[in-house]
């Protein structure tokens, strides 16, 4: 009985206590989402309290990767202060109080914070606003260790069992790493949890730290010359911030949404993957040095570039730059990005102490573009070394099977290795130097071994004269025989491939065979056999691959937010893709025609540069009519209440006055002031039975946002001749 009457006096003092306590709020004995794991609303911040801008609730975010740095982050989300701020602003964020238990050490994750006096976090006392510690991220060096969130670990054990608050203060306006980012504030239980942090600690330092840099002026070769450590191992940074370890990024990662940089390994340096990732920066770094060796020849990848950066050879001890090579080659948007092998003769520096110097000297005044990206250096190459990897590099442009859905990356890729002007060995390989042409028949029985006579082949400089057709497809079906007489009674398209053979070596092309039942239609007037058979270029300098003039792709959007071309079938002819910069203009010439029917045309044409002509047989102009639909507005929305930009609209002609009349048409990009000086154009059709109803129909295409389909009305286009 008296056990009994202590037990319910004990119940009831516990609840007497209990009842007291609710009389006054309670403080918690963790450090009130410490790791950021809590409800993530919009403009909620919960366990913290934030005063101005420098701390959003956006920036609570999960990447693994911020500027290409690992985050090393402790579960799901942390805070990035570049995505939640952005570096110009400012701001503070304070914890709710905590009573201080466990060991008294606390531990946190802190990364940026460059500038320590103006970016820093304090412990402080709640009852008197002591300040018991303030830690600064010292291990930020603004090269090497960067976003990355670095244990911290902070004595307070002399604190224990008083109330704590957390205050960060983010007082840097600036740009280079003038933000914080955060994770993972937790008290210590244990001596345990001190020694994992600081374990934690010495392999961050370990692995995202400056690593020892010993060169060896004997050898004959460069440190970590491709950048396959996935760092900076073997460079030394001489000026500036633009070339930072975060440059050093992975081959496969895309550019411009779909676009591939075709690099050596798994990683290079992307210039633009800087710290803030700006192009406005500069700067340099070194490779080690080296003692120049082999025959004296130096190759590496270069792409980027434009206006002003470079990749020096140096003296290794007077520093002078022995040899200077920029990104001749950078052209935008067919090789904007990519990585181009390059070759330098250093062999008159044979024996020299030397090193290699990448320069970002552009900070955006000499054009867009503003960085360098490089790959893949290799140092006291032997002649036979070079020749080997010229062939190498050929052939695996050749063998890449990738391409973007805007742009035929391979066709440009292939086209720079064949034909780089500065092979310091010439080609030993099989290759096409003059190709057969695209052809224009009749409907009947065709030899195509007669349109042969163009072609040439030669293997170094010997002349190769075993050149043979070894199929025609027609319609997905192939012929493999009788060449001499292939049945082209249907009309349509028929693509003949032919070889080359030396000694084993094959090198094959084609060329496209259009067979036309009437000559009351242009030949390949919609570009459905995928290239320009049929077409006459007329203008100078434009692309050239296998013999035969680019421009025509098979894309029927364009950019990451996937405009619509509103071609009519599987092909356009793309502006993009002619080879002629956007300012300068161009014309292609259709095969003659008879004008019969209802003597109407039509023409799908876009951008802002499109115009056809017609002429007459002996070169009478007798049409002349411009696209009108361009509107640069309301992107990416088309059509009536939108924009227009590469999107072709059908245009009707009236060329009645001249049935019964051989013409030919003129497809234009004109020269004009302001953007989008392209021009695109598809479906030309010169016979009408009957005047087709115009003012009754349009085209349908899609809204790229929201998928919902937009009509362009046809127009009969005004004669401006």
């Amino acid at each position: 009985m008296k056990i009994k009457k202590f037990l319910a006096l004990l119940l009831a003092l516990s609840m007497i206590l209990s009842l007291a306590a609710c009389g006054g709020e309670k403080v918690p004995t963790d450090i009130p989402n410490g790791d950021f794991e809590a409800e993530h609303e919009l403009g909620k911040w919960t366990g913290w309290t934030r005063e101005d801008a420098a701390f959003n609730v956006r920036g609570l975010v999960s990447d693994e990767k911020i500027s290409g740095a690992p985050m090393e982050k402790s579960g799901e989300f942390y805070f990035a202060g570049s995505i939640g701020g952005n570096p110009p602003m400012r701001g503070t964020l304070t914890s709710d109080p905590f009573k201080l238990g466990g060991n008294g050490f606390i531990t946190f994750k802190m990364g940026a914070g460059k500038n320590n006096d103006l970016v820093y976090v304090e412990f402080i006392n709640a009852e008197n606003n002591e300040v018991l510690a303030k830690v600064a991220n010292e291990d930020c060096d603004g090269l090497f260790i960067t976003d990355h969130l670095i244990t911290k670990i902070v004595d307070l054990s002399a604190h224990i069992g008083k109330t704590i608050i957390i205050k960060v203060t983010d007082n840097d306006d600036g740009t280079d790493l003038s933000y914080v980012n955060l994770d993972a504030f937790k008290v210590c239980q244990s001596d345990a949890d001190i020694e994992a942090a600081k374990a934690e600690y010495a392999l961050q330092i370990e692995t995202y730290g400056e690593k020892p840099f010993v060169e060896d002026e004997t050898s004959p070769y460069i440190q970590n010359g491709s950048f396959e450590t996935g760092d900076l191992t073997g460079w030394v940074t001489l000026d500036g911030t633009a070339l930072t370890r975060g440059c050093i990024v992975p081959t496969s990662q895309y550019y411009w949404t779909d676009r591939m940089v075709y690099g050596d390994g798994e990683y290079y340096l992307d210039g633009s993957n800087n710290g803030v990732i700006a192009e406005n920066l500069l700067g340099a770094i070194r490779s080690s040095k080296f003692t120049l060796g082999g025959d004296g020849y130096i190759s590496f990848m270069i792409g980027s570039g434009n206006g002003g950066s470079y990749v020096a050879l140096c003296d290794g001890n007077t520093d002078e730059e022995l040899i200077v090579m920029y990104n001749e080659f950078f052209s935008d948007p067919s090789l904007a990005l990519t990585l181009l092998r390059v070759y330098m003769d250093a062999s008159e520096y044979i024996g020299r102490v030397c090193y290699l110097k990448v320069v970002d000297a552009n900070d955006g005044s000499n054009g867009g573009f503003a960085f360098i990206n490089v790959d893949d250096f290799r140092t006291s190459m032997t002649l036979d070394e070079v020749a080997a990897l010229e062939v190498e590099q050929l052939e695996k442009a050749k063998a890449e099977t990738y391409t973007s859905a805007s742009y035929d990356d391979i066709t440009a890729l292939v086209n720079y290795y064949t034909t780089y002007p500065y092979y310091p060995v010439p080609l030993a390989s099989l290759t096409m130097t003059a190709y057969a042409q695209h052809q224009v028949v009749d409907c009947g029985t065709v030899d195509v071994t007669a349109f042969l006579a163009d072609a040439a082949a030669t293997f170094g400089t010997e002349a190769v004269t075993d050149i043979a057709v070894t199929k025609v497809t027609f319609e997905g079906t192939e012929i493999t025989e009788g060449f001499d007489a292939v049945d082209m009674t249907v009309p349509g398209y028929y693509h003949v491939t032919y070889a080359a053979s030396y000694e084993g070596s094959v090198a094959e092309a084609t060329f496209t065979v259009v067979a036309m039942a009437d000559r009351n239609s242009i030949a390949n007037g919609g570009f459905e056999s995928g290239n320009l058979a049929g077409w006459t270029v007329l203008t100078e300098n434009w692309g050239m691959v296998e013999g035969q003039a680019t421009g025509v792709i098979s894309a029927a959007t364009y950019w990451g937010e996937n405009l619509p071309y509103n071609q009519a079938g599987n092909y356009h002819l793309d502006g993009w893709n002619t080879g002629i910069g956007e300012p300068d203009p161009w014309e292609i010439r259709s095969t003659n025609f008879t004008l019969a029917g209802s003597g109407f045309i039509s023409v799908r044409m876009g951008a802002a540069a499109a115009a056809v002509k017609v002429y007459t047989a002996d070169g009478t102009l007798v049409g002349y009519y411009k696209q009108n639909r361009f509107n640069d507005a309301s992107f990416p929305t088309v059509g009536a209440a939108g924009g227009s930009w590469a999107d072709m609209g059908t245009y009707v002609m009236d060329l009645s006055a001249y049935i019964g009349q051989e013409l030919y048409i003129v497809l234009c990009d004109e020269s004009i002031e302001g953007g989008w000086a392209h021009a695109f154009f598809d479906e030309v059709v010169t016979y009408y039975e009957t005047a087709p109803d115009y003012a009754n129909l349009f085209d349908t295409v899609a809204q790229s946002v929201t998928g919902e389909e937009v009509q362009f009305p046809w127009q009969l286009a005004e004669n401006l001749k």
